[in-house]
This record gives C-alpha cells, sequence and structure tokens, in this order.
C-alpha cells in the first residue's frame, strides 16, 4: 500500500453558486485545481469541474488540457468512488496520448497510475512507472514530482522490509527544496520506516512532525498520519496525549470514504486500546476492521487493472506491429510496379500462413492466460482463508488471556463469525467452482462445525436441515453465513437452559416463489425479547438482513422460529 504518499490540496468550503462561478471564471487550471481539491476532500462536487473541463478541452482541441482532464476524471473514479477499472482506462488512455504526442506531462500520468498500482500492492509495476516519472521529472527538473517519485520508492522498499534501502530515498527526498505537505509525507514514512524496525522512539519524533499543523495551509495530518503515530505510542507504551490523537483519529476515521484507509485505521485504533487493556472497545474497533477489510477485498480490483494493463501493453504491441506490416506492404507495391507478380504471390501465401499461426499463437496465449488467471484466483482464496485463520488464531489465543466473562464471550463470538468466512474461502479454493459457494454444502458444514464447537452442554441435541443446492455469489452467501452462525449461537446459548427431553434445532434454506427462505427454529423456551437493544447478536442479524434486502420475523410457539424473506441475492448457476 501508499505509506505515506499524499497529494497537496486545501480544505474546500461549499460552493454558493456553480453557475456564478463557470460565468466568471473560465480558466482551464481553476477547473484542474477545483476538481483536485475536491476529490481529496471527498466531495462529489468535483464532477461539475470534470464536465466543464471536457467541454473547453473538446472546443480548443487541445491534447495536454485533454490528458490532463482525463487524469483528474481517473482520480475521481479511484477515490471518490473506488471504481478502479474506469479509473485505469482514464489513466491508460491519458498516456497513450501523452506518449504518441510526445507531451512532457507524461512524466506526471506515469506518477498517477504507479499510485494506483501501488495503493494495490503491486509494488513491481508500481516501481515500473515510479522510476519512469523519476527519470522525466529529473531531465526537467521538477522538485516536487521527483521528490515524491523518492518517497514512494521508499515506501515501496519499506513494504519489502528492505530498510536501508527504504530509509536513503525518504532522505534523499529531504535534500529538495519542496513544500511542506511533501515534507510531512516524507516524515510520515520515516515514522512508519521506523515502527516497522521497532524503533518506536525515533518513530515518535518523526511522526509528530508529520501531523504538525502548517499555518500557512491551515491544515494538518492526515489519517494515515494518526494511523502510524497512535501504532508507535501503542507499541512502545507511551500513552501520553492518547486520548487526544484517539478522538481525532475517530473523527477523521467517520470522515474518510476510503475503504483501505479506513480498514487501517480501524485496526490501529483496535490494537490501541488493546495495549491500553480496554478490551471492549478493543473488540468493537476490530470486528469493524474485519467487515471493512472483507468488502475491500472483495472488490477483486487487482485482478481488474492487471488485465488493463494486460491490455494496454498488447495494443501498444499491435501498434508497432502494423506500423511494420505497413512498411512492408509499401515495399511490396513497388515491387508488383517493376512486374515481380510471382513475389506478390508469394507474399499473399505469406500473409495466409503468418495469419494462421498468429491465431494459434493467440488462442495458446488466452488459454493460458484463463489458467494462470484461474490458479490466481484459488491462490487469493488460500491466502484470504489463512488470514483469516490467523485472526481467528488471534482471537482465540485473546480470549483465553482475558477474564472477564463477558469480554471473553465478545471475543470467542467474533472468532466464530470469522470461522463462517474461512469456510467460503476454504470451498472456493477447493472447488472447480471459483466464484460462488453451494448453499446445501455450505450451509450444512456451517452448521455442523457450529455445532461440534458450542453444544457440548446439550445432550441428544436433534439436528435437521433442509437446504436448496444453488451457486451464490460470495457477498450473497457472506451475510447468510453469519446471520445463520448468529441465530444458532443464540439458540445454544439461551433456547435450553436446563436439561430438557429431545431438544431439537432446524435449519432451512428453500426458494419460494421469486424468494428465499432462510428459518432457524427450535422446541426450546422460547424468545423474550427479540428487539433487546444490548444483543449485538440480533442488531448484526438485522444489520445483515438490510444488505439482502430481507425481512425478519420471530414466532414463539413451542420453541423459537426466526424467519428471512430474501429478496436481494446473486444466483451463479
Amino acid at each position: 500500500m501508499v505509506s505515506g504518499f499524499k497529494r497537496v490540496y486545501f480544505i474546500i468550503t461549499c460552493l454558493l453558486s456553480f453557475s456564478a462561478v463557470f460565468s466568471q471564471i473560465k480558466k482551464p487550471d481553476f477547473y484542474i485545481d477545483k476538481a483536485w481539491d475536491l476529490i481529496l476532500t471527498g466531495n462529489d462536487s468535483a464532477k461539475i469541474y470534470i464536465s466543464e473541463l471536457k467541454k473547453i478541452s473538446l472546443e480548443e482541441k487541445n491534447k495536454l488540457l485533454h490528458v490532463k482532464t482525463l487524469e483528474v476524471e481517473g482520480l475521481y473514479f479511484e477515490i471518490i468512488k473506488n471504481n478502479y477499472k474506469k479509473a485505469s482506462e482514464l489513466y491508460l488512455e491519458a498516456i497513450k496520448i501523452g506518449e504518441q504526442k510526445k507531451l512532457s506531462y507524461v512524466k506526471n500520468l506515469y506518477h498517477s497510475i504507479g499510485v494506483m498500482f501501488h495503493t494495490t500492492d503491486e509494488y513491481e509495476k508500481a516501481e515500473k512507472y515510479y522510476l519512469k516519472a523519476l527519470e522525466s521529472a529529473k531531465k526537467l527538473n521538477d522538485r516536487e514530482l521527483l521528490s515524491k517519485c523518492l518517497i514512494n520508492l521508499g515506501s515501496i522498499h519499506s513494504s519489502n522490509q528492505k530498510y536501508n534501502e527504504a530509509e536513503k530515498f525518504y532522505l534523499e527526498s529531504l535534500q529538495y527544496d519542496t513544500s511542506t505537505e511533501t515534507k510531512r509525507s516524507t516524515y510520515s514514512n520515516l515514522g512508519n520506516l521506523k515502527i516497522r524496525e521497532n524503533k518506536f522512539d525515533e518513530a515518535i519524533v518523526y511522526l509528530e512532525k508529520a501531523i504538525k499543523l502548517n499555518p500557512d495551509a491551515g491544515k494538518e495530518g492526515d489519517i494515515m498520519d494518526y494511523s502510524y503515530l497512535i501504532n508507535a505510542k501503542s507499541k512502545s507504551k507511551n500513552f501520553e496525549g492518547i486520548d487526544s490523537l484517539l478522538n481525532k483519529s475517530k473523527k477523521l476515521l467517520d470522515r474518510t470514504e476510503n475503504l483501505r484507509n479506513k480498514s487501517i485505521m480501524l485496526k490501529s485504533i483496535g490494537n490501541t486500546y488493546e495495549s491500553m487493556k480496554n478490551y471492549k472497545e478493543a473488540t468493537h474497533y476490530l470486528n469493524r476492521y474485519i467487515e471493512v477489510y472483507d468488502s475491500l477485498k472483495f472488490q477483486q480490483k487487482e485482478d481488474i487493472i492487471y488485465e488493463l494493463e494486460t491490455k494496454y501493453q498488447t495494443e501498444k504491441k499491435e501498434e508497432e506491429l502494423q506500423k511494420k506490416i505497413k512498411e512492408k506492404n509499401q515495399l511490396l507495391i513497388y515491387i508488383i510496379l517493376f512486374g515481380v507478380i510471382i513475389l506478390v504471390l508469394s507474399y499473399l501465401v505469406y500473409l495466409n500462413i503468418k495469419q494462421k499461426k498468429k491465431v494459434n499463437k493467440q488462442k495458446a496465449q488466452l488459454e493460458m492466460l484463463v489458467d494462470e488467471k484461474n490458479t490466481l484466483l484459488i491462490e487469493t482464496h488460500h491466502r484470504v482463508k489463512n488470514s483469516f485463520q490467523i485472526v481467528s488464531s488471534l482471537l482465540y489465543l485473546q480470549s483465553e488471556n482475558i477474564h472477564d466473562k463477558e469480554a471473553s464471550l465478545a471475543v470467542k463470538e467474533a472468532q466464530n463469525r470469522v470461522k463462517s468466512m474461512i469456510l467460503i474461502h476454504q470451498k472456493l479454493y477447493s472447488k472447480d467452482q471459483l466464484v460462488g459457494i453451494d448453499s446445501k454444502e455450505y450451509i450444512e458444514d456451517l452448521v455442523n462445525d457450529i455445532i461440534e464447537n458450542q453444544s457440548d452442554s446439550i445432550e441428544n441435541l436433534k439436528i435437521s436441515t433442509a437446504i436448496d443446492s444453488k451457486i451464490f455469489s460470495i457477498d450473497t452467501i457472506t451475510p447468510i453465513g453469519l446471520i445463520i452462525n448468529e441465530l444458532i449461537t443464540n439458540v445454544i446459548k439461551y433456547a435450553f437452559p436446563e436439561k430438557i427431553q429431545n431438544p431439537e434445532l432446524k435449519v432451512s434454506f428453500l426458494k419460494k416463489h421469486a424468494n428465499y427462505e432462510l428459518k432457524v427454529s427450535d422446541n426450546g423456551i422460547g424468545i423474550s425479547n427479540q428487539n433487546n437493544p444490548e444483543s449485538f447478536g440480533l442488531k448484526l442479524v438485522h444489520s445483515l438482513a438490510k444488505k439482502l434486502k430481507a425481512t425478519v420475523s420471530f414466532e414463539n410457539n413451542n420453541g423459537t422460529t426466526v424467519t428471512l424473506v430474501i429478496t436481494k441475492f446473486e444466483e451463479l448457476n
């Protein structure tokens, strides 16, 4: 990830009248600056300025303005919309035009797309574009861009645990006369580097410089700066001023729309509370971190960007090939004019053979790419499952060391929720179906797993299931699994307080007309208050039900029956 890179921006107040501004100011640079400022403060109004830039670039037929417009629109889709596919298309189109027209601004485009690859952890591709931008920046003496490239190259080396090389890049960046915000980025990265080296006191010194208020711009550090600082203080057990830092961090968390930054801050806050032995708050923020991290990974933006990059490089090679073929054809025309008909016939045969070979080669390449993509997807699910397994193990170890009964129970419940997601990714990489889950197989395995781990105190518990076999997307099956986990856990905890004869639990998931109906019922004592505001599990059930656009109903009749009628789902077969 980009561990410190920040674009310079100013705090934007509410716009009083867009029409009045547009009627008075017609300078493209003004529109570009406004669009950047609004994007970097999360304001969707940036699209108004982008639309105006498109009109001006079309009227003036200005290629430089055109590529700048494509860049700022790419930034809009990357940061505001989290649509990396669209952002990639716009950046690559801008680079293509910039290279064709030999525009000096192409160095900035290299840097922008390098940042996008960096944020998706594709370090090799990010480094390639940073080095292109760095080379051009040195030739043109662009110190601001030069410094940013050095910062980001240092970040890549830091992520790859090459700490000495990373520090050299950062310190070289500080030698250039650059803006306060660029230097802030360098201090932030140096602080994060020292955290990774377990030199927490040095890290705090750098990070306090990173969050320091810039009196000229009236702004201070961003969400990443504060995340690193509370991390350093937490790990060094230096809690001086921590309450103020946590309050500021929570405000930045509420304001950010970027899922990656949000997940990093949630994890930092949770770990800080854990170091302070405030396990209730730690559990709350770490559970939120797991939810945001899950949403982030399911976007699968890495695969999309890889495909677009490959498409761009292929098109570029095709253009060069076509150019060579055109030159060869011109030579053949001259030969034809001299009457060498036999050579023309030979050339036509040659083209035919070459085309067949090309088609066969492309077919083989496509088959290889499909196999590689499936292999990568299997590996992705395997790694996600392993990551969740690590989280589950950490939660288990934490619960073993917690003496407070309620806190321990909360951590164990969080562990069970993680297990339901582990089962999803385990099935994905172990089956031919890589993008969907069979509902019957998954729910039956999930029910058995929950019962085996939680129902030791219930003797002779009878389990019955009725599940339709359908392949669902991960976005659909994940909330269903979490809901089933909560409902069965609730039954085991509360439905059978004393030994009763013939305890029974039923789970069904069947298609009813155009919808799906999920039922979990028992013959226990019945639920007394299905709207209990203190019940986190019931809150979670209702929250997940909203994602599925499902209605939730409770019925007490010789036990409890909870019914969800699911109207929003994605079937893959």
